[in-house]
């Protein structure tokens, strides 16, 4: 196991900031799956046991993706205490449908913290964001010196890009933002990182039926409203099989990479849905892959590539929610992640790992 010398600092999140989300709880997400004509939920205790969802975010009606981008990066900057000014590169996935939005998103950005827009590198990566994040920004620092931050920021509202009468996605997607830096310094050390896309072949996806596509049409938003929109749409059953596979790929490389070393070991892996969830961790401890893992999906969902890093925003209230003792340092912490692959939705998924050496303090610049 090799420290490659790079490390996150803080890790923040906006998920308590209640005047940027209101909740979506399971009695309103009933409602909404039985506006379509497709069968929805057959009951709301349903929802919470094929999702393990209790409630999800939304943006709050008047604000747009600009306004938790800037709260998050204000935010990160209030406590780690980089300067803009002074970061190479600004590296954000904002994942969606339209492919210009995370590079919009980008330019809205620099103008208002005033960074050069050449600055900042957009992302449209989908559930494996965070995992490219790191990938990304580790290959920027190669080169760079010691204490020069590259923040790694997340902007997700997969409401603006779903139908919400869709069974398939209305009951687990979540608004979240999330903001960290990766240096050359102290703080929680990244071990590795990892991503890549895996074609998935004919006899693992149904026949002429993509894993995934979009849809241009009339939909409805989250408030039960029609919206005419670019919406993504799955075939469920093909991205749950492989979906846990690539999960338990990724859990299992990680694993092998890590242990022996004898520190206590954490997974903290995406959260796309409670019964994916479920069956990887499942499957993972057969192996076995010893180690305690978490689940923060019942109050807070997949919020793309939000997920992980709000995991680790809030790491001792989700290990605490789980029954596990304290993090304590040297705590390795394993991040396998699957899921959408935007520039090959039809035949393709993404997959991405990470290990951190977790290191309890504060981390400033």
């Amino acid at each position: 196991m090799q420290d490659n010398g790079f490390a996150l600092t803080e890790i923040v999140d906006l998920a308590d900031h209640n005047e940027l989300f209101e909740l979506l709880d399971n009695e309103r997400v009933y409602a909404l799956s039985h506006q379509g004509i497709t069968d929805g939920f057959s009951s709301v205790k349903a929802i919470s046991r094929s999702t393990g969802i209790e409630t999800r975010r939304l943006l709050q009606p008047q604000l747009s993706p600009i306004d938790i981008a800037v709260a998050i990066a204000e935010k990160l900057q209030m406590t780690v205490g980089f300067e803009w000014a002074e970061c190479p590169a600004i590296l954000l996935c904002h994942s969606h449908t339209n492919h210009q939005s995370a590079l919009q998103l980008c330019n809205q950005l620099s103008a208002e913290l005033n960074i050069p827009a050449d600055r900042f590198i957009p992302l449209n990566y989908g559930c494996v964001g965070f995992i490219e994040l790191l990938n990304r920004a580790s290959q920027l620092l190669e080169d760079l010196p010691d204490g020069v931050h590259i923040p790694l920021l997340t902007v997700e509202t997969p409401e603006h890009w779903h139908d919400s009468s869709d069974k398939a996605f209305c009951g687990i997607v979540s608004a979240g933002a999330t903001g960290t830096t990766l240096w050359r310094g102290p703080g929680h050390s990244l071990l590795h990182v990892e991503t890549a896309t895996e074609y998935i072949p004919a006899d693992r996806r149904k026949e002429e039926v993509p894993l995934f596509w979009t849809e241009q049409g009339d939909m409805y938003d989250f408030r039960g409203r029609p919206e005419h929109k670019l919406v993504m749409h799955m075939d469920g059953e093909s991205v749950f099989l492989n979906g846990v596979d690539l999960m338990l790929e990724a859990c299992l490389k990680s694993y092998k990479q890590v242990a022996g070393e004898g520190e206590r070991i954490l997974i903290a892996p995406h959260q796309p849905s409670g019964k994916l969830l479920k069956a990887m961790i499942a499957a993972a401890r057969q192996i076995p892959i010893t180690a305690d893992y978490l689940n923060n999906l019942p109050y807070y969902g997949n919020s793309i590539s939000s997920t992980i890093p709000t995991i680790l925003a809030r790491l001792e209230e989700v290990v605490f929610a789980n029954g596990y003792a304290p993090v304590d340092q040297g705590d390795i912490i394993l991040l396998p992640a699957a899921g959408i692959c935007m520039n090959r939705l039809e035949d393709s998924m993404c997959i991405g790992r990470a290990a951190l050496k977790w290191q309890p303090g504060r981390y400033l610049s």
